[in-house]
Formats: C-alpha cells, sequence, structure tokens
C-alpha cells in the first residue's frame, strides 16, 4: 500500500522523523508554560504529508511526551483532551494543505496562518480545560479562569510561530525530504521496470 505516492518504507521513515521534531518541539521550550513548537510541527506535518500521517505522529509524541512530562505525571484524560486538541489542528493542517484545481498546494498568507495559529491554539485550550476541570473536580469556568495567562501566552506564541516557522518548515522539509517525497520508485517498482524493458529488448532483437 502506498500512501500520497510514498511506499510503505518512506512513509514509516517520514512519520518517524516528523514524530521526532514534534517530541523535539514540545521539549525545546519546556522551560515556558505553554511556549511550544509541537503544535506547528504536527500541522505542518498534515499539510504536506496528509492527516494520516499526523495522525500517527501526534499519537507517538503525545505518548511519549506525556510519560516523560518534566511537569508532571501521566494523567489519561488530560492526555486525552490534548490529543483531540492536537486532532483538530491536524484536521485544519489537511485542510489547508490540500490541493487546487491546478495540481499545486494551496498556500495560505502568513497573516492567514497567524489567523489559523490563534485561532486553533484557542480551541485546543478550552479542550483541554475541559480535560482539567473533570480530572481536578473544578468548574470549567474556573478551569478557563486559571489558565487565562498561560492561554493568552498560548495563542500568542502560537499566532507568531505558525505565521513564521510554518513557512519555513514547508520549504525546508520539502526540499531536505524530497527525494523521499517525490521519487516513489520502490526496489519491487524498479525491477518490475527492468523485466518490463528486458522483455521489449528480446523482441525488438528477435525483430
Amino acid at each position: 500500500m502506498q500512501k500520497r505516492g510514498m511506499s510503505d518504507s518512506r512513509w514509516v521513515s517520514i512519520t518517524a522523523i516528523m514524530t521526532a521534531l514534534a517530541l523535539v518541539g514540545n521539549y525545546a521550550l519546556v522551560a515556558v508554560p505553554n511556549l511550544e513548537l509541537g503544535s506547528s510541527i504536527l500541522f505542518v506535518t498534515s499539510y504536506i504529508f496528509g492527516v494520516q500521517m499526523a495522525i500517527w505522529s501526534t499519537l507517538i509524541m503525545s505518548l511519549l511526551f506525556g510519560i516523560i512530562n518534566p511537569w508532571g505525571g501521566f494523567i489519561p484524560l488530560i492526555w486525552l483532551s490534548q490529543v483531540i486538541g492536537w486532532f483538530y489542528i491536524v484536521a485544519t493542517g489537511a485542510i489547508m494543505g490540500r490541493f487546487g484545481k491546478n495540481g499545486k498546494r494551496l498556500e495560505p498568507r502568513k497573516w492567514e496562518l497567524a489567523f489559523t495559529g490563534a485561532f486553533v491554539t484557542f480551541i485546543f485550550e478550552q479542550v483541554t480545560n475541559i480535560g482539567y476541570s473533570i480530572t481536578f473536580g473544578v468548574p470549567f469556568i474556573l478551569a478557563i479562569a486559571a489558565a487565562i495567562p498561560f492561554t493568552i501566552l498560548h495563542i500568542f506564541s502560537n499566532a507568531i510561530i505558525f505565521s513564521q516557522v510554518v513557512p519555513m518548515l514547508d520549504s525546508a522539509l520539502s526540499k531536505q525530504l524530497k527525494g523521499l517525497i517525490w521519487n516513489t520508485e520502490s526496489g519491487q517498482d524498479i525491477k518490475e521496470a527492468k523485466s518490463i524493458r528486458e522483455i521489449e529488448l528480446e523482441e525488438y532483437g528477435e525483430k
């Protein structure tokens, strides 16, 4: 089976790369609460490679980050709420990464990416607030109020990150992984192509 023109081995390789980048993105700025690069990397994963890869990257990254989290232990309900929030982000990335009628990907402007980053982060925050509210038994409104400073920081930082980092990641990844993305011939494909070519040469020789 091939996904977006890639063989399974290439798909798995790129999924591993994007998962690692998202994990590093979460750890890189972990000293500052709610400041992270992981969401933008998951967005780019879905934007370039599709929602299926981004979902797997999200699940693996979130499990690893949830288990080895400097801010506390693994709390299943909070983890689940974060995963749902990230799924919303990658779904948005897949929609924005769709191809137009001319066969080219629709490229959003920086202000559109900034707005998208702010909006999806707002949704992410509210979903995780629900998780915190249920987990610790506090009213949802109180959970929102307590998180306001962190929510504002997260929204504004992701607005900037999405508008600046996403285009750079898109360009860099498209260049660095070009061979893996667009070179879709597998070993079996090459073998079959050679066999066909040999048959054609034999037939030509007989003539």
